[in-house]
């Protein structure tokens, strides 16, 4: 497939080296407002370069872009795109507002076209791992999810608008917390409803959140719990356990890890980690972007297998599961001001 990449940021030019180790899509154009920054990224391909997306997407030269833009361009680039009958895969949050999010989603159903999201947490060796082992049931039947996903703060931004709520459409449960967000429901199943409580007594942003903490039930009465943070002060942290009837996986990233506990027929515990040192060892070489890159390649080949065949597979992460994750983020932010339960929307 013939990929155009629009926006050619750090995470834009993590993604155009993933197209191009892709076994199935090339990367035939760059558009970013920085001409000689798109030219750049452009020549690893020998794609063309724009300053324009609109430029790229009436020239019939690419069956799919990539939109790896600030948020608050999300909901115009894609939507056109998806008009002209271009396929999109969208890096997360998919949108700054959840009615934004609805719209691409409802423009993606009405046009025909595909629309992912960029969730490629998912494909990261450890949450794999956790989540075949949950589908090979060696820890029993599905009972609840904890979760974390945190950072120090603002020091690990580059720019201010990176958390500035007005472009990002919250604080931590819209940066690092949307992946766990969506890793979660990934896990649990569909969620129905959400109580939760934003914080802002530690960096008093004004409408992002230091703190997210949310307590979400699954249709069949299946909880899962999840706190964002922007004052992790033990530095990252990234790390999600799953409970069964017979044991529990957990999976976490920085470090890669996985604990998988587990009763035996005759109820003997047993433990098995997993350390992915390779990967340690290569991350310490080559830095974290070789991990990200491997992820945002094995998503752009799940991503053209569903534009080419029409089935979304058992990874990839659908437009609708960005709406999602985006919901259930603005629901801890009605239940913090309501102090009452939010149940989601309908399926659409």
């Amino acid at each position: 497939m013939r990929i155009g990449l629009i926006g050619a940021g750090n995470i834009g030019r993590l993604r155009a080296n993933a197209i191009n180790r892709s076994n199935s899509c090339e990367l035939a154009a760059v558009v970013d407002v920085d001409l000689q920054r798109a030219t750049a990224v452009a020549k690893t391909s020998r794609g063309a370069a724009y300053t324009d997306y609109q430029t790229l997407l009436t020239s019939e030269s690419v069956d799919a872009v990539v939109v790896s833009t600030p948020p608050p361009l999300h909901e115009e680039i894609v939507v056109s795109a998806l008009e002209n009958g271009v396929h999109v895969l969208c890096e997360k949050p998919l949108a700054n507002t959840l009615s934004a999010a609805r719209r691409m989603v409802e423009a993606a159903a009405g046009t025909g076209n595909k629309l992912a999201t960029g969730f490629n947490f998912r494909y990261i060796p450890s949450f794999r791992y956790l989540r075949k082992t949950l589908d090979s049931g060696a820890i029993g039947e599905l009972d609840h999810v904890r979760a974390i996903a945190g950072h120090v703060g603002l020091s690990e931004f580059k720019a201010e608008w990176e958390h500035d709520n007005n472009v990002v459409g919250g604080g931590a449960l819209m940066d690092i917390g949307i992946h766990m967000i969506d890793l979660v429901r990934y896990t649990l199943g569909e969620v129905a409803d959400v109580y939760g409580m934003a914080t802002e007594n530690i960096w008093k942003l004004g409408g992002s959140e230091d703190n997210g903490f949310a307590l979400m039930r699954s249709p069949e009465g299946r909880a899962a719990t999840l706190q964002a943070s922007w004052s992790e002060w033990k530095g990252y942290k990234f790390q999600i356990e799953v409970y069964g009837d017979r044991g529990m996986v957990q999976a976490s990233y920085g470090p890669m890890r996985n604990t998988l506990i587990y009763t035996d027929g005759h109820g003997r515990r047993q433990k098995k980690t997993n350390q992915y040192r390779k990967i340690a060892v290569q991350e310490k070489l080559l830095g974290w972007q070789r991990t990200i890159e491997k992820s945002f390649q094995l998503e752009m080949d799940d991503f053209a297998r569903y534009c080419q065949d029409g089935v979304c597979g058992g990874t990839l992460a659908d437009g609708y599961a960005g709406f999602r994750a985006v919901e259930i983020a603005n629901a801890v932010y009605s239940s913090t001001e309501s102090k009452r339960a939010v149940s989601l929307s309908e399926p659409f």
